[in-house]
């Protein structure tokens, strides 16, 4: 069995300033099988970090789409921003990678709202239905049982900003062949939830001021 985390961001991302090797050193360390890399609106640190550590990372992309964001792996290619959410679903799909609304009725994330998670439940290969960082637990309860519904899988992750938080919510899958295997091992996952501390919040404001002063340099 592979333990797994979906989401995580990297100093690539304007509100982490988690270096590559640390992150891969680290996922290591805490037992993560599988570490998707998903900045936002990037893949730069995604596709290196991959060339580092190929048995371990999964190259992907947090997009912002014109009604929220989306959780995009298995890609190769950048997801602009500013694409509608079907747009960006299709581009995804073309590159043979997997796609799912990130904490997706989270209003204050940029999640994609009710409406958009049932008009676009076709399109999706799996709901993120658990988000360390969301701090309204009705939210991700809300997406759970939605999910379940649609008959789709459901996503844990920590959404991890610091080094700290990787590997904090984590699911544990079966071995996998393909991106569209990966999506069948989801449905059978078993689910490792748990909620970060409030302080990570202030850790990535605290990397954006870092960003916006140019103290970061990759």
């Amino acid at each position: 069995m592979l333990d797994i985390e979906l989401h995580c961001h990297t100093r690539y991302s304007p509100d982490s300033l988690v270096k590559l090797p640390d992150l891969i050193e680290h996922a290591r360390k805490v037992g993560i099988h599988r570490l998707a890399i998903t900045d936002h609106s990037e893949i730069e640190g995604a596709l290196l970090a991959q060339q580092m550590a190929p048995d371990l990372i999964i190259v992907g992309e947090e997009a912002m789409t014109k009604q929220g964001e989306l959780l995009c792996l298995f890609i190769n290619e950048l997801i602009p921003d500013g694409l509608t959410l079907k747009e960006a679903i299709d581009r995804v799909h073309a590159q043979g990678g997997i796609c799912g609304p990130s904490h997706p009725l989270d209003p204050r994330r940029f999640g994609i709202g009710m409406e958009n998670l049932l008009e676009y439940a076709s399109e999706f290969d799996f709901i993120e239905t658990f988000n360390a960082r969301t701090r309204e637990t009705s939210k991700n309860d809300e997406a759970d049982y939605i999910a379940q519904r649609l008959d789709l899988p459901r996503v844990c992750t920590s959404d991890a900003h610091t080094l700290q938080e990787v590997g904090i919510s984590r699911m544990r899958i079966r071995e996998y062949t393909t991106p569209q295997d990966f999506v069948a091992a989801l449905r059978d996952a078993e689910l490792l939830p748990n909620y970060s501390s409030l302080m990570v919040n202030v850790s990535s404001r605290l990397a954006s001021i870092a960003h916006g002063l140019g103290f970061d340099k990759r």
